[in-house]
């Protein structure tokens, strides 16, 4: 994890450059960059990246479902976005498990709530792309229920650590993102720390200056979860890792955020008896309210 982080951090040319001088350079409105920060392409099922201006306030809806053999798992995320200052955002999400289902048996109710902070540390912008890195470190509080079955939270509070590097420029844009979500024990009850290993790369279709930006992305998106613990004992049925691949459309405005798309399972070692998943489909609908 380390390693990945420190090859994140490097992805760009100069970035030995002084970082605390923040270059006023605008860049042209063409492709990616036809709309303000806030408003250009980002991932829909990857992590991070939710930077905006000081004082931007966005709220965001992501429905989504995960389906599999003998398991349908169905959520919407509401969420807002506050930009404390210019390199210094807050994310909140409020999860909300519609049917989640496995084996017959079936579930719902509130899940665990995120509270995200993102830090732009690295920000470079020229005429035609900008450049940035940041940290990433949010706090999981256990509003859901580890006891129900399938559990809707951890049941603990868990504690969020990433890092991104994205390149934003007129035709391409691309990221890559690394992160560890660590959980704590609580009765005796540990669900399993999970990795996450991250790319995408987005080509623009087409856009109208200050109008409205259309692009195309596809997401690399891997996890690799620990086995859990319930109540003192090893789950020997718990953790793996599982790969994701798919595409997805971006439209925005200078006000309206809209995305979907769909990611298969192209790889999915799981430990012990699991059902295996098949696709996972979501959107993301947001509005910019200054």
């Amino acid at each position: 994890m380390n390693i990945l982080i420190f090859l994140c951090l490097f992805l760009f040319t100069d970035i030995s450059a002084n970082n605390d001088e923040k270059e006023e350079i605008e860049t042209v409105k063409i492709g990616n960059l036809a709309l303000p920060t806030s408003q250009m392409p980002g991932p829909l099922v990857s992590f991070g990246q939710n930077t905006v201006d000081k004082g931007d306030l966005q709220a965001f809806v992501f429905p989504d479902i995960l389906k599999g053999k003998n398991r349908e798992f169905v959520e919407v995320a509401p969420s807002i976005l506050y930009g404390i200052r210019d390199d210094l955002s807050i994310f909140i999400e409020f999860s909300v498990a519609a049917k989640f289902k496995e084996d017959g048996q079936q579930s719902h109710g509130i899940e665990d709530t995120l509270i995200q902070f993102e830090y732009t540390f690295y920000n470079k912008q020229s005429l035609t792309y900008i450049d940035q890195a940041t940290i990433v470190t949010g706090i999981v509080i256990p509003t859901g229920s580890a006891f129900k079955i399938p559990p809707t939270g951890f049941g603990s509070l868990s504690i969020f650590l990433g890092a991104t590097a994205s390149h934003t420029a007129t035709d391409w844009y691309y990221f890559v993102s690394p992160a560890a979500l660590l959980t704590t024990s609580h009765r005796g009850t540990k669900f399993g720390n999970i990795f996450f290993y991250q790319a995408g790369l987005g080509k623009n279709i087409s856009y109208v200056p200050d109008k409205w930006i259309f692009t195309w992305m596809v997401e690399f998106d891997g996890t690799c979860r620990q086995r859990d613990r319930i109540l003192g004992s090893i789950d020997p049925d718990s953790g793996g890792n599982t790969i994701l691949l798919g595409p997805s459309l971006w439209f925005s405005t200078q006000h309206l955020i809209l995305q979907a798309g769909i990611s298969w399972v192209i790889s999915q070692h799981l430990f012990g008896i699991q059902n295996k998943d098949t696709y996972f489909a979501s959107a993301n609908i947001g509005w910019k309210f200054n």
